[in-house]
C-alpha cells in the first residue's frame, strides 16, 4: 500500500512540476478560485512577527480541512473525534518546562502568539464557521475585527467544539474566546494593546478501548457496546489569561509638513496566567491503574500553574518602513507558582535576551538568545535554571527563483514540571534531571512554491514516559533526520496539494514516529450559473507507515511508550464537495470512506480507534461592512 500511494504522488507531482512551470499562476483561469480580498494579518510568535504578513486566504483550498489538527499538510494523532489530547506524529521541539497537559491541546488552545492581529482593517471584517456531523458533532468559530478609528483598533476571536462520539464517554466540551483591544495616541509615540484568552477544556476519558479485536470485527459488534477501560473518568482544564503590552517611540513625532522620525521605542510587556487541570473519575479503576494512593472509590487530582511576567526593552523594530539592522534588546522577569496535588512551589526567573536582523532585501540574517538565571527561594526546587536558547537563520536567493533558507537552534531546557514533582491517586514521585539538550540544523529550499526542507536534531539527556506511565531519563544522545516535500499545484481547473515526509529515529526505543507520512488533496474547480457559484470535487488521501506509536494515559493526560500494538500502516480517505457563492463557502464531507473497504484497523493512537465513515457539512460566511 505504501509503495502504490508514493508511486501515485509522485507521478501526480511530476506531472505538475512539468505543467505549472509553463502556466501563468498570476493570471487565474475561470474556475480557478481567485479572490482579491486583502484582508492580512500577523501571528505574534516573536518580537519581529509582523514582518511576515499573511494574506487571508480567500478561496476553497482546505474549507473541508476545519478541524484544528487537519488544517495544514502536517500530521497529529488524537484520541477523541475532536478536541482532545493530540500528538504529532513529527519531532519538532522539546515539551516545555511549565506544562501540566495543555501541551497536548495545542491544535485548539489559544495561546497569544498563535492569535492573529488584523491590520489596516479599512472596512469591519468578520466570519463565521460552523460544522455538524454525526454523534452530535458541532465545531464552531468566528472572528470579528474593526478598526474603530486611526487610533482604536479590536479583534475578537472564539471557538467551540463538542461531541458525544460513539463510544461510552467519548464526550467533548470545549469552549475559547480572544479579545484584542489596541490604542494608539494621537502623535503615535505611545501606544497600548491588552489581550484577554479563556481556554477551557472538558472531555470524557475512556481509556481505550479494553479489547481492540471487537473493533476490527466491526460488522457484528456496534461501537456503543464496545467495552471501554474508563466510564466515569473525565479531565477539566481551564486557562485565564491577560496581557498588556505598552510602547513609547523615541524621536519626532510627526507634523503638518513632516513624517514621524522615530529612532526607536521602550517598551514594557506584562502578563498573567492561570493553568488549572482537574482529573475526575467514581468507582475503583484498579483494573486499568496499577497503583491507588489515595482513594480506591474515586480520585480528584489537582495540579496548577501561574505565570506572571514582565518585559521590559528597547527596540528599533516598525513594521511599516524598511530597515537594514533592526534589534531588540530586553530582560524579563517571571513569578511562576506549581501546584502538583500536595504542595506549591514558587519560582523566580530573571531572562536576559536579544534579537537581531539584517536585512539586505535578498539576504537576510536574523538570530537571537535567551538565558534564564532562576533566583533561589526555601520553597522551589531547581528547575529551570540556566535554560538557553539560541537561533539562528540565513535568507538568501540560490539561484533564480530559487530561494534558501538554513538555521539552527540550540535549546538547553529543563524537562516538563510534572516529571519532577507529582502526587496524585494513581501517581506519586519525585525526580532530579539533568537539562535536556537539543541541537537542530534546519535547510529550507523553495521554488516557484515548490517547498523541500530537511532536518536534523541531536537530543540529549531526553525524559520520556516509559510503558509503566513513568517519567525516565535517557543519558545518551541520539540523532533525527526528516524531510519534507510540500507544494500545492493548480493548473487550469485542476488543482492539488501535497506532502511526502520522511523521518528517521537512531534510537526507536525512545523516540517512535511513522518513518513516512503522505497526505494530499486532489479536486476539479468549474463554475457555475456564469460564475457565481465555484465548485470543488474531491478527495484528501492520507497515509501512515507502520510504528508501534504512543499510548495514552488519561489521569496524567500524557502519551507514554508501548510495546503491544503496532499502528498506522493504513490509507484514509475523505470525498469532499467544496462550494462558494460570493462570500459563503460551503462544504460536505464523506469522512474516512476507505473504511468501507472492511479493514477496521484504523488507531493512530494504541486502543484509540479513529472515528469511522461520517458525514460532514460546514458552512463559512465572511461579512465586510
Amino acid at each position: 500500500m505504501k509503495t502504490i500511494f508514493i508511486t501515485i504522488n509522485l507521478f501526480i507531482g511530476l506531472f505538475y512540476w512539468h505543467e505549472v512551470v509553463y502556466a501563468q499562476e498570476s493570471a487565474p483561469k475561470e474556475g480557478s478560485d481567485k479572490d482579491t480580498t486583502t484582508i492580512s494579518y500577523y501571528l505574534p510568535k516573536n518580537a519581529f512577527s509582523s514582518i511576515d504578513t499573511i494574506v487571508l486566504d480567500t478561496s476553497l483550498h482546505y474549507s473541508q480541512r476545519y478541524d484544528a489538527r487537519s488544517a495544514d499538510l502536517d500530521a497529529t494523532a488524537s484520541t477523541m473525534t475532536i478536541g482532545g489530547p493530540t500528538k504529532d506524529l513529527y519531532f519538532n521541539t522539546l515539551t516545555p518546562t511549565f506544562s501540566i497537559g495543555n501541551q497536548f491541546l495545542a491544535p485548539y488552545f489559544y495561546q497569544a502568539k498563535n492569535m492573529p492581529h488584523f491590520y489596516n482593517v479599512k472596512i469591519p471584517y468578520s466570519e463565521l464557521f460552523y460544522t455538524m456531523g454525526s454523534q452530535e458533532e458541532n465545531y464552531l468559530k468566528g472572528v470579528i475585527a474593526s478598526q474603530v478609528s486611526k487610533r482604536i483598533y479590536y479583534g475578537i476571536n472564539f471557538n467551540v467544539e463538542s461531541t458525544l462520539g460513539l463510544y461510552t464517554n467519548q464526550r467533548v466540551g470545549n469552549s475559547h474566546a480572544n479579545g484584542i483591544l489596541s490604542y494608539q495616541s494621537f502623535n503615535k509615540k505611545y501606544k497600548l494593546e491588552t489581550e484577554y484568552i479563556h481556554n477551557k477544556f472538558r472531555f470524557g476519558e475512556n481509556g481505550g478501548l479494553s479489547n481492540d479485536s471487537y473493533y476490527r470485527d466491526s460488522t457484528q459488534y456496534p461501537r456503543q457496546v464496545l467495552a471501554v477501560n474508563l466510564n466515569t473518568a473525565n479531565n477539566t482544564l481551564k486557562s485565564n489569561f491577560f496581557s498588556a503590552k505598552q510602547h513609547y517611540n523615541i524621536g519626532k513625532a510627526a507634523t503638518d509638513s513632516t513624517a514621524n522620525q522615530f529612532i526607536g521605542k521602550v517598551y514594557l510587556n506584562t502578563s498573567y496566567q492561570r493553568i488549572w487541570r482537574i482529573y475526575q473519575s467514581t468507582g475503583p479503576d484498579t483494573n486499568y491503574y496499577k497503583h491507588i494512593y489515595l482513594d480506591s472509590l474515586g480520585s480528584f487530582d489537582s495540579t496548577t500553574i501561574t505565570n506572571f511576567t514582565m518585559d521590559f526593552g528597547v527596540s528599533n523594530f516598525y513594521p511599516s518602513k524598511h530597515q537594514y539592522f533592526i534589534f531588540n534588546i530586553g530582560t524579563k522577569y517571571n513569578y511562576k507558582t506549581y501546584y502538583d496535588g500536595l504542595q506549591t512551589y514558587f519560582f523566580n526567573y530573571y531572562s536576559p535576551h536579544a534579537e537581531v536582523i539584517l536585512d539586505f532585501y535578498k539576504v537576510i540574517v536574523d538570530g537571537g538568545a535567551t538565558y534564564q538565571i532562576q533566583i533561589p527561594n526555601t520553597q522551589s526546587f531547581t528547575v529551570g535554571s540556566n535554560d538557553f536558547n539560541l537561533f539562528g537563520t540565513l535568507r538568501f536567493p540560490l539561484l533564480k527563483n530559487f530561494n534558501f533558507k538554513v538555521g539552527m537552534k540550540l535549546n538547553l531546557v529543563s524537562p516538563q514540571i510534572t516529571a519532577y514533582r507529582y502526587y496524585a491517586n494513581n501517581f506519586h514521585w519525585k525526580n532530579t534531571f539533568n537539562k535536556q539538550k537539543q541541537l537542530e540544523l534546519n535547510a529550507l529550499l523553495n521554488y516557484n512554491g515548490y517547498q523541500i526542507e530537511a532536518n536534523i536534531h541531536t537530543v540529549s539527556d531526553y525524559v520520556y514516559f516509559d510503558q509503566q506511565v513513568e517519567p525516565q531519563q535517557y543519558t545518551g544522545s541520539f540523532q533525527l533526520f526528516s524531510t519534507k516535500f510540500k507544494k500545492r499545484f493548480n493548473f487550469h481547473r485542476l488543482g492539488s496539494t501535497l506532502m511526502l515526509l520522511y523521518q528517521q529515529s537512531s534510537n526507536d526505543r525512545i523516540i517512535r514516529l511513522p518513518q513516512f507520512i503522505g497526505r494530499s488533496s486532489f479536486y476539479y474547480a468549474f463554475p457555475l450559473f456564469k460564475g457565481a457559484l465555484v465548485v470543488h470535487p474531491g478527495i484528501d488521501i492520507s497515509y501512515y507507515s507502520a510504528y508501534y506509536g504512543d499510548g495514552y494515559n488519561p489521569s496524567l493526560m500524557q502519551f507514554h511508550l508501548q510495546d503491544k500494538q503496532k499502528l498506522g500502516n493504513q490509507l484514509y480517505a475523505d470525498v469532499f464537495v467544496n462550494f462558494k457563492i460570493k462570500r459563503a463557502r460551503i462544504f460536505i464531507k464523506y469522512q474516512n470512506v476507505s473504511s468501507h473497504l472492511g479493514n477496521y484497523n484504523y488507531f493512530l493512537v494504541a486502543h484509540y480507534p479513529q472515528q469511522d465513515a461520517v458525514l460532514k457539512f460546514g458552512v463559512s460566511w465572511r461579512f465586510f461592512d
